[in-house]
């Protein structure tokens, strides 16, 4: 018998008017989409990470959740590792876990808002 083993990988979560999160998730697409909650996912590069979130969330006129590089992102998002190397989504690190935290935390969306 031949086990094949999934990967689980600790992304961060951003959904609207709540503080990022940490999650373990399987290293699939499907778990990324239930994340966003849509089936239409677009993904960007974004530092050393990679951002998935709604490509139709303009469409749909969903409030906008945060700024990423002076870029509306609306609807719920997800922070992964990018492993260039295998072109996969992979792990955050404990520094980009931390990092992206402090980025993404209401407060600071709040002090970017009334600059």
């Amino acid at each position: 018998m031949v086990v094949i083993e999934r990967l689980r990988i600790n992304v961060l979560v951003v959904n609207e008017n709540k503080e990022p999160c940490v999650n373990r998730i399987w290293n699939n697409l499907e778990e990324l989409r239930n994340l966003v909650g849509v089936q239409n996912i677009d993904v960007i590069e974004y530092e050393k990470a990679l951002l998935v979130y709604d490509e139709d969330a303009l469409k749909k006129l969903l409030p906008i959740n945060r700024y990423v590089d002076d870029k509306a992102i609306r609807g719920t998002f997800v922070i992964t590792g990018n492993d260039k190397k295998t072109k996969d989504f992979t792990d955050l690190s404990k520094q980009q876990i931390q990092k992206y935290k402090e980025q993404f935390s209401l407060q600071r969306e709040e002090e970017i808002e009334f600059e």
